[in-house]
């Protein structure tokens, strides 16, 4: 009986195999013809492409920056606006130039009223100097009184030379103050667009030793790409050669 149970589970094993064996043939009777391409080989030039990771730059770009101290009052643009040159980008207040040249021109008022006086006493040290040395030929008045009329005009006309040096002196410092004023109003030095904005509104700006930045302008018609190549490759470039270039993002 064991022999028999054995000669039975060995049928069942072959018919099995035979199974597999049946649907792997079928499979393989039945699977597509496999198409193969061809063409004609011909002579052409193999290309060699160079990469390499590198910053984008424009060429030409400029900080703006502020000559004078004080709070920016208005910021007239924001980043990614194109503007043209002399354009109006912002304005520092000017209340501190302005009493500036109210200061000075105050100032240059007073002393040319000072002139004045001392030009009209000069005139009357002089025509008292004449009249004493015209007395002084006839023996009518002494030689102290003589010498005193020529220094009293002298002092007069020194008077004078001060005041004037006093007004060119605050003349210069009446166009600094208008110069400032002007320095309040942060126009475009060229065209271009706004790529970085360091100082808001409200801000005060300390300019101090060096003039502080306010934002960034940059002419994005001509950009430069900045990348390092490895010495491998060097030997693979020529001038002239043309380049594409992907931009992946900040």
């Amino acid at each position: 009986m064991r022999f028999k149970g054995k000669i039975k589970k060995r049928y069942w094993l072959l018919g099995l195999l035979i199974l597999l064996l049946g649907a792997w043939l079928w499979q393989f009777l039945n699977a597509p013809a496999p198409v193969y391409q061809t063409m004609i080989v011909r002579k052409g030039e193999l290309q060699q492409s160079v990469l390499a990771t590198g910053k984008l730059d424009a060429l030409r770009k400029v900080d703006v920056g502020a000559q004078v101290s004080g709070q920016l009052k208005t910021l007239s643009v924001n980043i990614g606006d194109k503007v043209k040159k002399d354009q109006l980008l912002g304005v520092i207040d000017p209340e501190q130039a302005q009493n500036q040249i109210k200061e000075v021109e105050a100032t240059l008022m007073e002393l040319r009223a000072q002139r004045r006086q001392a030009v009209a006493q000069a005139k009357l040290a002089q025509v008292t100097l004449n009249r004493q040395r015209a007395l002084a030929k006839t023996q009518a008045v002494s030689q102290q009184d003589l010498d005193t009329a020529v220094t009293d005009l002298e002092v007069r006309q020194a008077q004078i030379g001060t005041i004037d040096a006093q007004i060119k002196r605050n003349q210069a410092s009446l166009d600094t103050a208008k110069t400032n004023l002007d320095y309040t109003q942060i126009v475009a030095p060229m065209a271009g667009e706004v790529t970085e904005i360091t100082t808001k509104q409200g801000q005060t700006v300390i300019a101090a030793q060096q003039a502080p930045n306010i934002l960034t302008l940059a002419d994005l018609s001509t950009m430069l790409v900045k990348a390092q190549v490895s010495e491998a490759d060097v030997i693979h470039l020529k001038p002239g050669q043309k380049a594409w270039f992907t931009v992946l993002g900040d």
